[in-house]
């Protein structure tokens, strides 16, 4: 079955020429995209992609970077497929990413309506160091120069990639540059081999953490504290969080304290100075930017539609 809309390969674009001048792409009125880039150091650049299109947007580039490709998809899907990489084609869908590297290829790709992504792009020589512990398999992939990996979901892959849509034009280069990091290990992290079952006893003391650590969403417990009440290493903790609730321990505190939030907002049980109070935020600010971070909405915007 194929994903790509049937019809002739166009002529192709140098994705040089793409990052220079999105106008390349020629599209109908009725459709827009912005390509946002920066550049974080030498061999490392952020690529924020945006686009509506009234009809299939289908492009052929080469793929003249001579970089390694972290892409994570916040909306929208697209289709792309390698003509010299095997032919293979590949669909990423919103939340998931995609790990990619081939220099020299054409490669078509397609989309549609509204799509949003997050790139992060390294000089190969630059990421070789960072090499040591990732799947093996990715690491044939990447030395052979014919590389489109899919990574499995993740929540804090996906937070990294919206921090980065919101930043992109208002932080700086050294913030930039560490949430760019951050993303590119999260993704390696998605592509790591399946994690060994974890033994029954061993599950029963991580509910138990887990619910200890949510009984009180105001104020977390240590981690430190959290291992010692269910007689665990805190390194094991923090591992068996990531195996079996895919979050490390204080993301998952996060998340439910601003679902919390979310809940009471919606139920109009009080204003949102006093549940930022009650959930453990002293500056209101604070609770705002946490809040607008998970939802894309302003707690006073949620409260006033409630």
């Amino acid at each position: 079955m194929s994903f790509l809309p049937p019809g002739p390969i166009q002529p192709e674009i140098p994705a040089s020429a793409l990052l220079r001048d999105v106008s390349v792409l020629r599209l109908d009125s009725a459709s827009a995209c912005d390509l946002i880039t920066r550049r974080l150091q030498d061999g490392i650049e952020l690529l924020i992609w945006r686009g509506r299109f009234s009809r299939p947007l289908d492009m052929t580039i080469r793929d003249d970077s001579e970089r390694i490709h972290f892409t994570f998809t916040l909306r929208g899907r697209s289709w792309l497929r390698f003509e010299d990489g095997g032919g293979r084609e590949h669909l990423v869908e919103a939340g998931g990413s995609c790990i990619s590297f081939n220099p020299g290829c054409r490669g078509r790709f397609s989309q549609q309506d509204q799509v949003e992504s997050v790139t992060v792009m390294i000089r190969p020589d630059l990421f070789e160091p960072w090499c040591d512990g990732i799947d093996t398999s990715l690491q044939r992939a990447l030395g052979s120069g014919r590389c489109v990996a899919a990574g499995r979901a993740a929540a804090e892959l996906t937070a990294a990639a919206a921090g980065l849509v919101d930043g992109a034009e208002r932080r700086p280069p050294l913030w930039l540059l560490g949430q760019s990091l951050t993303l590119v290990g999260l993704a390696l992290e998605t592509h790591t081999p399946p994690a060994a079952v974890i033994p029954p006893a061993e599950r029963r003391k991580l509910v138990r953490a887990r619910d200890r650590l949510l009984a009180d969403l105001s104020q977390p417990p240590t981690i430190a504290d959290l291992a010692r009440e269910v007689h665990l290493s805190a390194p094991r903790l923090k591992r068996g969080f990531r195996q079996l609730f895919d979050s490390s321990i204080y993301g998952l505190f996060q998340r439910e304290r601003m679902y919390e939030a979310h809940h009471r907002l919606s139920q109009g049980e009080s204003s949102v100075l006093g549940i930022a109070s009650e959930l453990g935020y002293t500056n209101a600010s604070h609770f705002a930017a946490a809040f607008r971070k998970q939802f894309g909405i302003n707690p006073s915007a949620l409260k006033r539609s409630s």
